[in-house]
């Protein structure tokens, strides 16, 4: 009955901050992402954190819109037409789901909601407001950092007895398995890394002249510093060896295009390939994975999951499995025992084609074509527009790289995030509204 008191006290407090300042109320959803973890219910219908802030927050910008507040932005014609395949091929899954409450759970935490929240993003967030944003970000890094330290020195508050065995200990941070953790943390890390790369101090030119401008000076690059070097050693002891590829990826795609950056991350790339192998040569990185299973390890585990989901895929290639189906679905085609089957086939492509079908990985693939174009195009033609650009593509490309060996978006911290991103590239990019319509 408290539990429930809290969530109330929690939520009435969050609708005043909303119609107080809808901005604050979106930096608390942006830092506070991970808030699906409490849960509860409403009338029976399963509900976290994250949805009711996400709901209320929706709720107070439909109202304040209709009183004439907000100035929407919907140019990228292209875009929305990704978006609308999309949410249809999730309310068609839900029919096509052998459990349809199940799927009605997925379709509205995974799709519904994210899609609500980045219509209140675009529609509320202007181009300032972003370092607000990156912000709220860097402060969910640091809280769940923390957590992730006290995990590592003391083993304790780890889901998994074999996670915790200081032999073999893998950090979770306040999540129920490392992967979750790296998969939050990875895409925040160069998210942030080149955000901070691109941004200029405030009162550059008077850290030469006051020693209280340059102590604070000082202070903001050290915990720049602080929250990218702890972040990065958090996704090491997570034991997620796709995300440390994923971080690579994107250190490589900033290498390749990050005006006037590029010679520093060339030397980060080859910093990491270096200590990489050498911790590949030592046994600290092992690409199999170090929990082994009876017939296998964590590689040849995902190559048998693929095999079978494919096998899956050929037979059902317009519907899929539908949404929360492919652990049933798969049943008459999983052959190897020794390994469970699990929610998701652990690759970005098919898990979108087995939630959604094909016309599910339609619209996924038009979105990020989309991304990607509208992206070098702001690239080839503007130089502050086109860092941010490469910031956002560098952070995607570090999502798909990790998710095709996990599953970077069924997951509703994840799926908020990758709409942020799109957001992110409309809110950054306004001067040339036209463009985006590509």
């Amino acid at each position: 009955m408290f539990y429930y008191f809290l969530i109330i006290l929690y939520c009435l407090l969050f609708v005043v901050l909303a119609v107080k300042n809808l901005k604050w109320a979106i930096y608390l959803v942006v830092f506070a992402l991970p808030s699906y973890l409490i849960r509860f219910e409403v009338a029976g219908l399963p509900m976290t954190l994250l949805e009711g802030m996400i709901l209320i927050l929706f709720a107070v910008w439909a109202v304040k819109k209709r009183r004439g507040g907000g100035n929407g932005f919907w140019a990228a014609k292209f875009l929305y037409i990704g978006i609308f395949i999309f949410l249809l091929s999730a309310t068609i899954s839900v029919f096509v789901a052998l459990d349809s409450r199940a799927a009605l759970g997925i379709w509205k935490a995974y799709f519904i909601e994210p899609v609500l929240f980045f219509v209140v993003f675009i529609n509320t967030i202007r181009k300032e407001d972003c370092k607000n944003i990156l912000s709220a970000m860097a402060g969910s890094v640091l809280v769940l950092t923390i957590v992730a330290f006290y995990q590592k020195l003391t083993g304790d508050f780890i889901s998994n007895a074999f996670w915790a065995a200081e032999a073999t200990r893998r950090v979770g941070g306040v999540y129920p398995y490392p992967n979750a953790l790296a998969l939050y943390l990875a895409p925040i890390i160069i998210l942030l890394l080149g955000f901070w790369a691109r941004q200029p101090l405030k009162g550059k030119k008077n850290c030469q002249n006051s020693k209280g401008e340059l102590l604070h000076c000082h202070v903001v690059i050290l915990f720049r510093l602080v929250i990218i070097a702890v972040g990065l050693l958090v996704v090491y002891w997570t034991g997620s060896k796709g995300a440390l590829l994923g971080i690579l990826a994107g250190l490589v795609f900033y290498a390749l295009f990050y005006k006037g950056y590029k010679k520093y991350f060339i030397t980060a790339v080859i910093l990491m390939v270096l200590v990489g192998l050498f911790f590949i040569q030592n046994g600290k990185i092992n690409f199999k994975g170090n929990y082994q299973v009876e017939g296998g390890d964590s590689m040849s585990v995902r190559l048998e999951m693929w095999q079978e989901g494919w096998r899956m895929l050929l037979d059902r290639p317009v519907s899929g499995a539908g949404l929360g189906g492919y652990q049933a679905v798969m049943e008459k085609y999983h052959e190897r025992k020794y390994i469970e089957i699990y929610l998701y086939p652990h690759n970005i492509f098919l898990n979108f084609w087995s939630e959604l079908g094909s016309l599910g990985i339609l619209g996924i693939l038009g979105i990020l074509v989309w991304f990607y174009r509208v992206g070098f195009r702001i690239y080839q033609w503007s130089v502050v527009g086109g860092r941010w650009s490469v910031v956002l593509m560098a952070t995607m490309t570090t999502i798909i790289i990790y998710g095709l060996v996990d599953v970077p978006y069924f997951k509703n911290d994840l799926s908020v995030f990758f709409w942020i991103l799109i957001g992110l590239l409309i809110i950054t990019n306004t001067r040339r509204k036209d463009q985006l319509g590509v």
